[in-house]
Order: C-alpha cells, then sequence, then structure tokens
C-alpha cells in the first residue's frame, strides 16, 4: 500500500513540475505578446498621425482629401 502511495505521490510531483514548466512558458509567451501589441499600437498611432498630417496639409492645398 505505502508503494502504491508513493508511485502515486511522484506521478504528482511530475506534473507539478511539468505544469511549472508549461506556466513558465505560458508567461514569457504573454509577455513578448504584451511587448508586440505594444509595438504595433505605436506603429498604428505613428501611421494614424502621419495620415491627419497628411490629410490637414491636403486640406490646406485645397486638395479636397
Amino acid at each position: 500500500m505505502d508503494w502504491d502511495l508513493e508511485l502515486e505521490n511522484s506521478k504528482l510531483q511530475d506534473m507539478i513540475i511539468i505544469y511549472q514548466e508549461e506556466i513558465s512558458t505560458l508567461e514569457k509567451e504573454k509577455k513578448e505578446l504584451k511587448e508586440e501589441i505594444a509595438f504595433l499600437t505605436e506603429q498604428l498611432d505613428y501611421k494614424s498621425f502621419l495620415c491627419l498630417l497628411y490629410t490637414s496639409d491636403a486640406a490646406d492645398e485645397g486638395l479636397g482629401v
């Protein structure tokens, strides 16, 4: 009986280690995705700003854009 409990305990400890590694991997991936979102948001803001400048300049010149 003790052997069965020890074996089960060992299996559960192994599962905990695997889950901890998976959590670590997912946290790293989450951080990378957040950085990518921040970069893409910055790029979108920059392009939107340029678009506003372009349309503003075009309107000032009477181009009707």
